[in-house]
C-alpha cells in the first residue's frame, strides 16, 4: 500500500493550514503515539506508586529489549535519554580532554549538540573540527570520505560525537 503525502499527514493533528517543517528542534508526535502516550499516564496516575517504584524498570528494560533487537544493540548497551541534546551532553561530559585534543563533529550537527562540543572543547583547551559533509551525498563513501580527511591523527582511545 502507497501513502500519499495527506495521508501520511493524517497521522499527526498538526494544523493542516501550516507546513510544518520543524521535526527536529520541535517534533510533534504522530496522533498514535500521544494516545499511548495518554494511556500510559492515566495508569501512572491511576496508582504512581505500583506503575513507578514496582512496573517502571521492567517496562524500560522490555522496551530496550525491543529497541536492542531493532539496531543490532545489546540492551545493556542501550539508554533511553529524554532527547539528543541531553544523550549528547551526558556522553561527552563524562570524557576527559586535553590540550590539543580533537573533537570532530560534521557540518550537518544539531546545533545544541554541536555547542556542547564547543564548550567542553573549551574548558579542556581542546578543539571541534567540522568537517563538510556533500549535501546530497552520491554515495555512503563519499560521506565517510568527507569526514576522514579531517582526521588529523591516528584515533587513540578517545571518542567523538555528534
Amino acid at each position: 500500500m502507497t501513502m500519499t503525502p495527506s495521508d501520511l499527514a493524517d497521522l499527526w493533528p498538526l494544523d493542516r493550514d501550516v507546513a510544518f517543517l520543524n521535526h527536529g528542534s520541535f517534533g510533534a508526535c504522530p496522533s498514535e503515539v500521544l494516545r499511548h502516550q495518554a494511556a500510559l499516564r492515566a495508569e501512572m496516575e491511576a496508582e504512581p506508586v505500583r506503575f513507578l517504584s514496582r512496573e517502571l524498570d521492567d517496562r524500560l528494560d522490555v522496551a530496550r529489549a525491543a529497541l536492542a533487537a531493532f539496531v543490532g544493540a545489546h540492551p545493556d548497551d542501550l539508554a533511553f535519554v529524554p532527547n539528543a541534546t541531553s544523550g549528547v551532553n551526558t556522553v561527552v561530559r563524562s570524557l576527559t580532554f586535553a590540550p590539543g585534543d580533537e573533537l570532530l563533529t560534521t557540518d550537518h550537527a544539531y546545533n545544541a549538540c554541536r555547542n556542547v562540543l564547543e564548550f567542553v572543547a573549551s574548558r579542556a583547551g581542546a578543539r571541534v573540527v567540522v568537517a563538510p559533509v556533500p549535501f546530497p551525498v552520491a554515495a555512503p563513501e563519499a560521506a565517510v570520505e568527507a569526514v576522514m580527511a579531517r582526521v588529523t591523527h591516528a584515533p587513540v582511545s578517545r571518542c567523538s560525537i555528534t
